[in-house]
């Protein structure tokens, strides 16, 4: 592997926030409200959905489970060729890939072209995690990374409350046979709108560097220092050219970043396991054992998506003043407390807001902290990797804890609590022995 020296990187992290940091978090930011939206509003139109294409109770599980099926394969497969051909290709890719998806479910006539068209949207959000986690690191200036990163994930729980807010609303006003067709309609127009904003977005400076185009690198840093008024930094350091393939990145991410894979990995089991594992657990045992209704559980979620923005939003500050390891582990430490409260003789929605408030925040510095410790030529493919690790994971755990609350109901709860042991227990481990990155470039992590 050969090295270039070059001072675009640290000019790009020396730049002041702009109307172009601004535009390009927006613009980018989107995917996690697109993810959220995507599976809250299947949730809420499932059921009409069914009934208007008269699936099987095993067909309309299917509507889920393809959305998740087509973003293992996204994640994994444009993972790897946004490392290859570049950030923005495959960000406008995978952004039109969900749109199409999501768009055409809504002229989905039977259970085959429905499915198909999940498994399209799914592919499109799985590969959008990737290329967008790794474009963000690579054009936001390092003291303003963590808390950027953060925001971004945080955004998942506003899809979560614009999914629900949007389907009571279409439920309320069209009749259900036409009400699920609109609202995936609206989820890809939606999309769509986004798609043109990031038509202006530049290619990320870093993977032309790791690729050895240092003419385009330059031209796009030269433009941005325009924009925010002059060059602030004249510094160089030596960047890595990588030109191997599929199999030679694969051998680097469990060679030599095999540890930092370890832990990010287990960073998105904890997320994806304790949120889905959650979310499965409401309208079952949880509903069971506090005599919850059907309408209930709506209203439950959207409490819990509001606890999660609000949180998730602190903590995504918090990583930048306090740092990714105080702020990690403690936030891991205090779901791991409050999941065991579930078991406690409190108040259920006291408890539940409480646990939302500090467990969904938890993503706004896990993710942000396993996705910023690999170098630019093979973090897109990393974290690709660890998104299918973790959405496996986030299948697989939910029908444990379900089996578990079937037994007694507090097997559930510990189940959870130990998932989120794992997951303090891992951050501990990583605050011990891995790099503060709070302020670092990207270059000085990796």
């Amino acid at each position: 592997m050969r090295f270039i020296s070059t001072d675009i990187t640290c000019r790009l992290d020396s730049l002041p926030w702009c109307r172009f940091h601004t535009m390009f978090v927006l613009a980018l930011g989107i995917t996690w409200v697109l993810d959220a939206f995507e599976v809250v509003i299947v949730s809420a139109v499932l059921k009409p959905m069914s009934k208007s294409l008269d699936f099987t109770p095993t067909q309309s599980s299917l509507m889920v489970s393809g959305f998740l099926l087509g973003a293992i394969i996204g994640s994994f497969l444009f993972g790897y060729l946004a490392d290859k051909y570049g950030r923005k290709k495959l960000f406008l890719l995978t952004l039109l890939l969900y749109a199409g998806g999501t768009f055409l479910t809504g002229f989905a006539n039977s259970f085959e072209s429905a499915l198909f068209f999940r498994i399209i949207a799914g592919a499109g959000i799985g590969g959008e995690f990737a290329a967008i986690h790794s474009a963000i690191d690579e054009f936001v200036p390092s003291r303003h990374r963590g808390k950027v990163d953060g925001t971004i994930s945080a955004l998942w729980n506003l899809g979560s409350i614009l999914a629900s807010l949007s389907a009571s609303f279409i439920l309320s006003y069209f009749h259900e046979a036409f009400a699920w067709r609109f609202a995936f309609l609206l989820g890809g127009i939606l999309a769509l709108v986004a798609l043109f904003v990031r038509l202006y977005v530049p290619e990320s400076p870093r993977w032309l560097l790791s690729k050895g185009r240092i003419k385009e690198a330059q031209l796009i840093v030269e433009d941005l220092e325009r924009r925010a008024g002059g060059k602030y930094s004249s510094d160089a350091c030596s960047i890595p050219v990588f030109e191997g393939s599929i199999l030679d990145a694969t051998k680097l991410v469990l060679s030599r970043y095999r540890w930092r894979f370890v832990f990010s990995s287990l960073m998105s089991i904890t997320i994806l396991s304790t949120y889905y594992g959650l979310i499965t657990l409401l309208p079952t045992s949880f509903a069971t054992a506090f005599g919850f209704s059907s309408q209930d559980i709506p209203k439950i979620l959207l409490v819990g998506s509001i606890g999660g923005l609000v949180g998730g939003l602190v903590v995504a500050f918090m990583s930048d003043t306090l740092g990714r390891k105080i702020t990690g582990s403690l936030v891991s430490f205090l779901a791991f407390l409050l999941s065991l409260f579930f078991l406690s003789p409190l108040d259920f929605d006291t408890v539940y807001f409480a646990y939302s408030l500090i467990a969904f925040s938890f993503a706004s510095v896990a993710y942000v902290s396993a996705t910023e410790i690999y170098p630019s030529y093979i973090r897109a493919y990393a974290i690709g990797l660890l998104s299918v690790i973790g959405r496996l994971m986030g299948a697989l755990f939910p029908v444990i804890l379900v089996n578990f609350s079937s037994l007694n109901y507090a097997y559930g709860v510990l189940g959870l609590s130990f998932l989120w042991l794992v997951g303090f227990i891992s951050y501990l481990a990583w605050s011990l022995k891995g790099m503060e990155a709070k302020g670092k470039s990207i270059e000085e992590i990796t």
